[in-house]
């Protein structure tokens, strides 16, 4: 039985845990095409040391898929403990997961 179950992992892995994942969703200011990007927890942040404080920053530059090459810039901070404190974008502006999924763009 146990030869069955090792082969029934390998045909169907078990789901990524997304629990180092912090999702960004944006709309392009110029065509107003809808953009989402994942930005990884453990390896896309940037250590910044402020006295005995840690905190973590971010940057990502976005281009969607074609209909133009508006650069979306967006900078995004985190705390000691991977908590967002703050966002900043510019080319575009942060919508809600919500309104990206309500408008056709979900996975």
């Amino acid at each position: 039985m146990g030869i069955l179950k090792q082969f029934s992992r390998l045909l169907n892995p078990p789901k990524r845990e997304e629990k180092d994942a912090y999702w960004v969703y944006t709309r392009c200011k110029r065509c107003g095409e809808q953009i989402r990007t994942r930005v990884n927890l453990s390896n896309d942040l940037s250590a910044e040391y402020d006295g005995e404080n840690t905190f973590y920053n971010c940057r990502k530059m976005l281009i969607g898929e074609g209909r133009c090459f508006q650069q979306i810039e967006v900078h995004l901070k985190f705390d000691g403990a991977r908590k967002l404190l703050d966002q900043e974008i510019s080319g575009g502006e942060f919508i809600s997961a919500a309104e990206y999924n309500a408008q056709g763009s979900g996975e």
